[in-house]
């Protein structure tokens, strides 16, 4: 007898593919028990990043919706001087993931990744 896989979420599949880009994000919540979830980096500047996946039912910082209900990744990067936000929404999960992870990556090799 084999184990029931459980689908991957949008959201965790790409924190995994961050992850295995070396991008380890901390997971974030609203503290309410049907509230937002996204994830958050600290850059060795002290800078920082949060990002968040959303559905196509409008859920905003969902970490429960399938692949399938993919609609865009947001991300916020925030510094002493400004505030940058980027859309992820070309509406293929796959492509927007790799562009969510090749931003942070180049984000962590401008502002320094965090000692680990």
């Amino acid at each position: 007898m084999t184990a029931r896989s459980t689908p991957s979420t949008a959201f965790h599949t790409a924190l995994a593919r961050l992850a295995a880009a070396g991008i380890h994000c901390t997971i974030e919540t609203d503290g309410k028990s049907t509230g937002e979830t996204w994830a958050a980096y600290h850059f060795a500047d002290t800078s920082h990043l949060t990002w968040g996946a959303y559905s196509d039912t409008g859920a905003e910082n969902s970490a429960t919706h399938p692949i399938a209900s993919h609609r865009h990744l947001n991300a916020f990067h925030t510094t002493d001087k400004a505030d940058r936000y980027h859309l992820f929404d070309t509406g293929d999960f796959d492509r927007d993931v790799a562009n969510l992870v090749a931003w942070i990556t180049e984000l962590a090799d401008n502002h320094g990744r965090p000692r680990q």
